[in-house]
């Protein structure tokens, strides 16, 4: 069988999830570096919640009977909690392994912010919540969290100082459950900077916008640009910062301080603008992303929405701005003319002319054909 959508090896040669103990995997000279505090923190991660990805390995002779494959990370994970490693055995040649094991890498496809800080919230929370039943204190410790966001949205608490609570009290919660040191975490790029600009993406555009998240997540400039995204997130007004994300849905190609300047968030440098400034700003917006060719294509519309009276005043403006030719006056022009008829005739007698008299007779039509004056030759004194 063969096509565009046919598999190729290496093929899963168990679709049953192996139980291994990490001493009996062999571990081959590797494509990737080993990064310990990555280890230690999958290994937590695998201790505390399980393992959910297995790792590939294939069978071989001796001491070891298998060989990894991939997931050097979870195998290292696992030894170091002193834990079996769940496997799924593949099989292919040489080749076919080097690939499976690059391709898990380069494939991986990184997070972007909206969406990462969507399985940020839900990690730190299932930490949370586990600690909480722990304790007999689920109930109250969701109530705490709507209490203290329910504070931001009466104005009774500040944004800044809920999102430094609840990332402090994160980060106490995460280290607890899986007792790593900052440099584990920061392995997995859940330090604490990190987790509070995730919690910020969470509780001020993916949880109060549902609707529009995902749309949100998609925008050309604004989607995959954290920066850009924490500029929403930093309107305080839960109403303009939905006006601010629907104004972006609606142009795909303004960014988030645009947004804030449309819907009246900030205001752009000089006088307060009146309420139909936003319509000034999309006009001049548009035009400045327009090319030379682009602008020159969409003049003839430009005079087709003037009515006749806006048509002189943009001609008096263009007026003013243009430089005023200089005129050649009347006599200039008839003496030029004058004299050209004179030096043809004296050719078509048989006479003579001298290059002289032809330069001036150069500089004559010249002027009176490009309506300018008449200038002196550049050695003239």
């Amino acid at each position: 069988m063969s096509g565009a959508g046919t598999a190729h090896p290496p093929f899963f040669a168990n679709a049953a999830v192996l139980t291994l103990r990490p001493e009996d995997i062999f571990v081959p000279e590797r494509i990737g570096f080993l990064h310990e505090d990555k280890a230690v923190a999958l290994g937590r991660l695998m201790a505390v919640d399980g393992q959910r990805d297995p790792i590939k390995v294939k069978a071989r002779k001796g001491a070891q009977p298998w060989q990894l494959v991939t997931g050097r990370h979870r195998l290292r994970g696992a030894e170091l909690e002193g834990m079996p490693v769940c496997a799924l055995e593949v099989q292919g040649n040489v080749e076919d392994l080097a690939d499976l094991e690059a391709s898990e890498n380069l494939h991986r496809r990184p997070l972007a912010p909206i969406e990462r800080a969507k399985f940020v919230h839900a990690l730190c929370q299932a930490a949370q919540e586990r600690i909480a039943r722990q304790h007999g204190e689920l109930s109250q410790q969701k109530l705490a969290i709507k209490a203290r966001w329910d504070r931001v949205k009466h104005g009774e608490t500040r944004v800044e100082d809920a999102l430094q609570e609840e990332s402090d009290d994160t980060v106490d919660k995460m280290s607890g459950v899986y007792g790593w040191q900052d440099s584990a975490a920061d392995a997995l790029g859940l330090d604490k900077r990190t987790i509070r600009r995730s919690l910020e993406l969470y509780r001020l555009l993916i949880e109060p916008f549902p609707d529009l998240i995902e749309a949100l997540s998609k925008h050309p400039v604004v989607g995959e640009n954290a920066s850009q995204l924490q500029a929403i997130a930093k309107v305080k007004d839960e109403a303009r910062r939905r006006e601010v994300i629907e104004t972006l849905l609606a142009d795909p190609e303004i960014g988030a301080d645009d947004a804030r300047i449309l819907t009246g968030v900030d205001r752009p440098a000089g006088p307060t603008p009146v309420g139909y400034e936003k319509f000034y700003s999309q006009i001049t917006g548009g035009w400045s992303r327009l090319n030379d060719g682009e602008k020159r294509r969409f003049l003839p519309n430009i005079a087709a929405m003037l009515p006749a009276g806006m048509k002189r005043e943009l001609r008096e403006l263009l007026d003013k701005d243009l430089p005023t030719p200089t005129r050649v006056p009347a006599q200039q022009a008839a003496t030029a003319l004058s004299e050209m008829v004179r030096v043809v005739n004296r050719l078509l007698e048989g006479g003579g002319v001298d290059d002289e008299e032809l330069e001036t007779l150069r500089r004559q039509a010249q002027a009176v054909v490009f309506d300018l004056p008449e200038r002196e030759p550049a050695d003239a004194r």
